[in-house]
């Protein structure tokens, strides 16, 4: 059943609000090669390799944070508009939802 912070669409693709917390799924391995994070679900048979961003975001949910809180904090560091920020995010957050390598809650 989802949680109050997560709406499901009538397709069943996941949605992320403002209150959504995001956290690191609990089984994944994580190593720093030549500047770039690599991510491993421990039962997975494949790995994530992730761009400057992408390793900015999962040091920025290191500690669980909402979806809003992450927002702000890559809109003051980044020369985006938050609302490109925030669908930028989405996007990425499905991805590694989708691969249980982060939690929407």
């Amino acid at each position: 059943m989802p949680s109050n912070n997560i709406q499901q669409p009538a397709d069943g693709s996941v949605l992320v609000v403002d209150a959504t917390l995001i956290s690191r799924g609990p089984n994944v391995l994580t190593a720093e090669v030549d500047g770039e994070i690599l991510m491993m679900r421990i039962e997975g048979d494949g790995y994530f390799k992730v761009n400057d961003v992408g390793g900015d975001i999962w040091r920025r949910i290191e500690q669980p944070c909402s979806f809003a809180q992450l927002i702000d904090q890559l809109a003051a560091e980044y020369e985006a508009s938050k609302a490109t920020i925030a669908e930028d995010v989405r996007v990425w957050l499905g991805r590694m939802a989708a691969a249980d390598i982060v939690r929407l809650g």
